[in-house]
């Protein structure tokens, strides 16, 4: 019985004249929703894995805390970002296949960048050896050097985890088994909270146990992803593999991997940069300590519309690979509307416990006042990041990642860095200048992207999913 696990119904084609009626808007609404739910809750439970493990290497020691804290940003600047980028090309290529009802190229399509990632990894990995003597020469303390030496070695089988499992994520997710996700994303977090706790503190491993129970889980997760794949019915037509046409895929997923890793990482690395430069301010341990509650605080929310995203990349993908630009437009309105609707209720939740919130990560009362006073910047970036989040969701689903790569450097490195550094130095703002950086950053690539996504030619778009999936058939015709 597969029925529980298909949202891919069938589904009427939405005629031209006819795409902006509110009936045909609320279907689609409902349908970009069953998707962005369960996403949101898949990337939570993702996203948690690696934060409880540091939560719970932050209870053996203090040296231990740092050396986590220094590996696990070192890690996913030079390492997880790039896998998670990299693969935001299967959602133009596996989403378009999909829609266009080419089933094996989505399975070709998964093994080729599967293929392509596990060499990266093991380059990754040359580099995360060697990290202590890195770090030192970076300056940073031999101690929390070799701490975060130790973490970022046993993090290498979770490298390889990724490798595999992020694309069987976009892989279920461009056919819209959603439910699958869900259901294991779930239970490897509280798998995780078992073997996290008993690594740590009933084998007495220490913080290395803490990152061997990530790539444990990784690993467990993983598992369950490829036997869903290898023995569901709901993948017998996709889990395909057409060897002929295995190395035109690899250059197409580099082609719209590379700009989409730029474009996932150029953000990535924009905050950690933002948390080193709060380092230089007056007052660097209060300065730090507020920058990382609103980093996390950010990133928590960031969860919500990367799943809104995720479903309208979907949508929009599925929809121009059908020949059907129509609905993709209207998948783009609906997207955007559950945005307004999430980003008010958060921003309004966050002004309301302004006061409060920084008692969840300190009791000191000059960092929580700080918080209160950065709060309602922070609640400006809800809005912000969640539309940025969206409108790159529409670009991957459309295959335009070179353009959204391209306006994070102009947004972020050209605009809102120089901005934050200057309010923050010169006009001695400190870290509400840095965050006024970052907003400006926002709204500047916000802007751009509407622009981009409103002079979107849907029926060209169409047209080039349609040659984009059947390049590859021609030539091996």
């Amino acid at each position: 019985m597969e029925e529980p696990f298909l949202l891919r119904d069938q589904e009427l084609l939405i005629p031209c004249e006819a795409t902006w009626q509110t009936n045909h808007f609320t279907v689609e609404l409902k349908k970009v929703t069953r998707l962005a739910a369960p996403m949101a809750i898949v990337t939570t439970a993702q996203y948690l894995l690696p934060v409880l493990s540091v939560m719970v290497a932050g209870h053996v020691g203090e040296l231990e805390l740092a050396g986590v804290a220094l590996a696990t940003s070192f890690t996913n600047v030079s390492g997880f970002s790039i896998m998670f980028g990299l693969v935001g090309a299967l959602e133009t290529l596996c989403g378009q296949a999909y829609g266009a009802k080419q089933y094996e190229k989505i399975g070709t399509y998964t093994y080729s960048a599967i293929a392509s990632n596990l060499p990266i990894c093991f380059l990754i990995s040359i580099l995360w050896i060697y990290i202590e003597k890195l770090l030192i020469y970076l300056g940073q303390d031999p101690d929390i050097s070799r701490v975060a030496s130790s973490y970022s070695f046993w993090l290498i089988p979770a490298l390889f985890a990724h490798a595999i499992y992020v694309p069987l994520t976009r892989f279920l997710l461009a056919q819209r088994l959603i439910l699958p996700l869900l259901f294991s994303s779930l239970t490897t977090l509280l798998f995780h909270i078992l073997v996290c706790w008993t690594l740590v503190f009933v084998l007495g491993l220490g913080s290395n146990g803490a990152a061997l129970a990530i790539s444990v889980s990784f690993w467990f997760y993983t598992v369950i992803l490829s036997c869903y794949v290898m023995f569901s019915s709901s993948c017998e037509k996709t889990r395909g593999f057409v060897s002929d046409d295995f190395m035109s895929c690899v250059k197409q997923y580099f082609r719209y991997g590379v700009p989409s890793a730029a474009l996932t990482c150029l953000e990535w690395w924009l905050f950690e940069l933002l948390i080193v430069c709060s380092g230089l301010l007056p007052n660097p341990k209060l300065e730090t300590s507020v920058l990382s509650i609103c980093l996390t605080t950010g990133t928590l929310h960031y969860v919500i519309p990367s799943g809104v995203a995720a479903a309208v990349s979907t949508r929009v993908s599925n929809k121009l690979g059908a020949g059907n630009p129509q609905v993709a437009r209207v998948s783009v309105l609906a997207g955007l509307c559950l945005w307004l609707v999430e980003s008010a209720f958060f921003s309004t939740l966050l002004f309301t416990c302004r006061n409060i919130i920084g008692y969840a990560f300190s009791n000191s009362k000059e960092v929580v006042d700080y918080v209160a006073d950065v709060s309602p910047l922070l609640c400006i970036s809800f809005i912000l990041d969640g539309l940025t989040a969206v409108l790159n969701g529409v670009a991957r689903g459309s295959g335009l990642q070179h353009i959204a790569a391209w306006n994070s450097v102009v947004a972020y490195y050209l605009i809102g860095a120089p901005v934050g550094v200057y309010l923050a130095f010169n006009r001695g703002l400190h870290g509400k200048g840095l965050w006024c950086g970052v907003m400006v950053g926002s709204a500047v690539q916000a802007v751009i992207l509407s622009i981009v996504t409103a002079s979107i030619n849907w029926k060209e778009q169409a047209e080039k999913a349609r040659k984009r999936i059947a390049s590859t058939e021609t030539r091996l015709a």
